[in-house]
């Protein structure tokens, strides 16, 4: 089964927004933010793109490799990864294809 996988342009926009995410969540987890509401200040978004954006920094880190890697199969986007994603590490590798 040979699968396409992700552009670079892709790639780099998904590994930009886990970054991010995860920045985002380690200030408020640190204290240094009280909220994703001053984090959109800061960041002049709105408090609603911040927390769409915030469950990236909860993707299973077997995904986040296949980003890096280039792996991830063609049609992964920061949109589709930040809609209703499954919690357990396991059902979001399956979701993707890589359990």
């Amino acid at each position: 089964m040979n699968q396409e996988t992700i552009d670079s342009e892709t790639r780099e926009a998904l590994l930009k927004a886990i970054a991010r995410s995860r920045g985002w969540m380690e200030t408020i987890l640190s204290g240094k933010t009280a909220s994703f509401d001053a984090i959109a200040a800061h960041e002049g978004l709105a408090e609603r793109h911040v927390r769409r954006l915030a469950v990236l920094a909860f993707l299973s880190p077997k995904v986040v490799q296949a980003i890096a890697d280039g792996a991830a199969p063609s049609g992964v986007t920061v949109s589709n990864l930040t809609q209703a994603r499954p919690h357990a590490w396991a059902d979001q590798e399956r979701l993707l294809g890589l359990g």
